[in-house]
């Protein structure tokens, strides 16, 4: 009997062992046959290439270029000064000269405002923008000065035409972040005069360069910016606007990648004055302050390392910060409810209104917390600038 079983056991186990191998393969043969019915894609078509043309394709038809003619007066040193020699010689010299100037400028509404820089177009007698249309045909028209603002270097022009372009996106510079990609479109040179430029590059820092500048948060960039992109854009890779280019760091002349450009809230808060008053004044509330409080700065004058805003150092005589009540020793910590990040940003902040208005000042005191209304007036304002240790 055992004998019997085992000789009954092995084929057994043999045939289903066998079975399975067949359903197995079996199955698998449906399989294959059923993915070659499944169509190939090309793989080459799954690697689509990164490209900021679309940000292109919607900042680029507001960007236009600016020309105008700048008029000069050469002044000769007092007759007595120069050489009989030369005298007669330097009589013949013209008593002014002319040069052309090209610049770039961005169309910001559809009423046909153009921003650009003050510099672009300071001391023309005459002004003439050029722009195109989807059709490659240039449209050449005059453009008038509404206004202009020296402590940004921007100007705000007027064009009167039919076929303008359309206004270009306005993002915001409050969000900017340094390592963010940027692109600058202008006009770089006078020998391609039709030939629009884009550049690009990231944030490469913001805040205020040196001394003796503006108070503007501006917004550094390594993307190339040259002799006539000045006034142009600065834009996101949404193809918003973020900034207009200003000026440069260069010891070349050429772009050495230090580039700079006055951030687009900053500007839009110019361009609203400039259509309604013709004339920038900022708010002024008439305070000095140093930077931030620190943990450590704010242990040593409050004895606590949570306070937290602007250390306000002095209060200007007969300023509406006085008039309100603002003391020396207070610490503002914020503007209308918007709590203070930054001393160039509360700057801004009060800049962006308009003198008569009023803001509600948030205001630490001797451990206590108060809103204080303030009504601003007129002024430069000013902030301490830190001195920088000596090694």
């Amino acid at each position: 009997m055992k004998k019997f079983l085992e000789f009954i056991i092995w084929p057994t186990v043999a045939g289903i062992l066998f079975a399975v191998i067949l359903v197995q393969y079996q199955q698998i043969d449906r399989l294959g046959e059923a993915l070659s019915q499944l169509p190939v894609e090309d793989e080459l078509a799954e690697e689509v290439p990164f490209s900021l043309a679309q940000a292109v394709d919607r900042a680029a038809p507001s960007i236009i270029s600016i020309h105008s003619t700048i008029r000069q007066q050469i002044q000769l040193p007092p007759e007595e000064e120069i050489p009989p020699l030369f005298r007669n010689l330097l009589k013949n010299i013209p008593a002014e000269r002319s040069y052309s100037s090209l610049g770039s400028g961005v169309i910001v509404s559809n009423e046909g405002h153009v921003l650009t820089s003050l510099h672009v177009i300071e001391g023309a007698e005459d002004i003439e923008v050029r722009f195109g249309d989807n059709t490659s045909k240039t449209f050449i028209s005059p453009a008038r000065l509404i206004g202009s603002d020296t402590n940004t270097d921007l100007a705000l022009l007027k064009i009167d035409s039919s076929d303008l372009p359309p206004p270009i996106p306005i993002g915001s510079s409050d969000t900017v972040r340094v390592g963010d990609t940027v692109l600058a479109i202008g006009f770089p040179s006078q020998e391609l005069i039709s030939q629009k430029s884009v550049s690009r590059g990231i944030v490469s820092a913001l805040g205020i360069p040196q001394d003796g500048l503006p108070i503007v948060d501006y917004i550094q960039t390594d993307a190339a910016i040259n002799y006539g992109n000045s006034g142009g854009a600065l834009v996101n890779t949404r193809g918003e606007l973020i900034g207009i280019n200003s000026f440069i760091y260069s010891q070349s002349g050429g772009s050495d990648g230090i580039g700079f450009a006055v951030p687009i809230n900053k500007a839009m808060g110019v361009v609203d004055q400039l259509i309604n008053f013709g004339e920038v004044t900022p708010g002024y509330l008439g305070v000095i302050t140093g930077e931030m409080l620190t943990k450590e700065s704010s242990l040593n004058f409050f004895g606590s390392e949570d306070v937290t805003g602007l250390l306000v150092e002095q209060v200007n005589d007969g300023s509406p910060a006085e008039l309100a009540g603002v003391s020396a020793g207070d610490v503002m910590t914020a503007i209308d409810g918007i709590t203070i990040g930054s001393v160039i940003g509360a700057i801004d902040q009060i800049n962006r209104k308009a003198p008569g208005q009023m803001v509600n000042l948030s205001i630490y005191r001797q451990g206590e917390s108060m809103v204080i209304p303030v009504e601003l007036g007129t002024g430069i304002s000013q902030y301490r600038i830190p001195e920088i240790p000596s090694n």
